[in-house]
């Protein structure tokens, strides 16, 4: 399974980006998910661009801009997502279609498993974290 290759060092670099639209079908508060868990494997910071979605989540909230601030803060938001045609460093592409779902058990992200998988026996693993989790950084 790719993902588990990934671990918690599998971002480490500036970011992560989703650039096929995968992530416009989560709710905000899935995408806020999808940034925190950018940083637990290795990322500098997790942003997704925001849309439509992302401005009728936070308008009126209390913190957000009001009136004409908040046209403003709208137009500058809408000028965020990466350029058509950027290139970036690295790219690895992800295909969650079959991922099951997962549960860690210790305090890397990389201790996962498949949630009907096995759990690794307290003692029965040495060595790095990366062995402990049984898993390999993707190349």
């Amino acid at each position: 399974m790719k993902l588990l290759r990934f671990g918690a060092a599998g971002a480490e670099k500036p970011g992560l980006l989703d650039k096929d639209g995968t992530i416009r079908d989560l709710s905000v508060e899935g995408r806020m998910t999808v940034c925190n868990l950018t940083i637990e494997a290795g990322a500098r910071a997790g942003m997704i661009a925001p849309d439509e979605k992302t401005f009728a989540y936070f308008k009126g909230r209390p913190m957000a801009p009001k009136g004409e601030n908040w046209e403003k803060a709208v137009a500058y938001w809408k000028t965020l997502p990466s350029d058509e045609g950027a290139k970036f460093d690295k790219e690895v592409n992800v295909d969650i279609a079959n991922l099951p779902p997962m549960i860690t058990w210790g305090t890397s992200p990389q201790q996962v498993v498949a949630i009907d998988g096995a759990v690794p026996a307290p003692g029965s693993c040495s060595g790095s974290s990366s062995s402990v989790a049984g898993v390999s950084p993707v190349p």
